[in-house]
C-alpha cells in the first residue's frame, strides 16, 4: 500500500497568510473556513468590536501553518467568523497559554513557552504587527 500526502499553500500575499497580532482581542479569529484542519461547532457565539458592533462566531478549531524549519505548528482554539476580513492572532491569548511576547524599538518578538523564538515581527507604519503565515490544508487522497 503506498499512501501520499498532498500539501497546498496560498499564495504568499493572500490576505488569507496574513495574521494580525492584536493585543485588544480576547480571541483568535478567521474569516476562512477553508483554514481549519479541525473545527466544532458553535451555537450561540458572538464577539464584540471596539466600534460595539457584534458578529456572529460560527465554530472554534484549529488552524495548522508551516514554520520556517519546514515543521507544521498549529494554532488552536481559533473562532470562525464567517465574512471576517483580517486574522486575528490574540496577544491575550498567547500568553495565557504561556507564550513570551516582548514588545521593544519597534519589533515584536513572540517565544515560546521555552523560551525559543516563534516569530519576530517589525511594526507596520500603521503601528501593527503583521504576520504573515504559510497555511497548510491537507487532503485525504482515496
Amino acid at each position: 500500500m503506498k499512501v501520499f500526502l498532498l500539501m497546498a499553500q496560498s499564495e504568499i500575499n493572500s490576505n488569507e497568510n496574513v495574521w494580525y497580532l492584536d493585543s485588544g482581542a480576547s480571541n483568535h479569529m478567521c474569516g476562512h473556513k477553508h483554514l481549519f484542519k479541525e473545527m466544532r461547532k458553535i451555537e450561540d457565539g458572538n464577539v464584540s468590536f471596539g466600534d460595539a458592533s457584534k458578529v456572529k462566531v460560527e465554530g472554534k478549531g484549529t488552524i495548522r501553518y508551516m514554520q520556517k524549519d519546514g515543521l507544521i505548528g498549529s494554532i488552536q482554539d481559533v473562532y470562525y467568523v464567517p465574512n471576517l476580513k483580517t486574522n486575528i492572532l490574540s496577544l491575550g491569548q498567547l500568553t495565557k497559554k504561556g507564550y513570551l511576547i516582548l514588545m521593544k524599538e519597534r519589533i515584536l518578538h513572540l517565544k515560546d513557552k521555552l523560551g525559543h523564538l516563534i516569530a519576530r515581527v517589525e511594526m507596520e507604519k500603521n503601528r501593527m504587527y503583521k504576520l504573515n503565515l504559510i497555511n497548510v490544508r491537507e487532503r485525504c487522497l482515496q
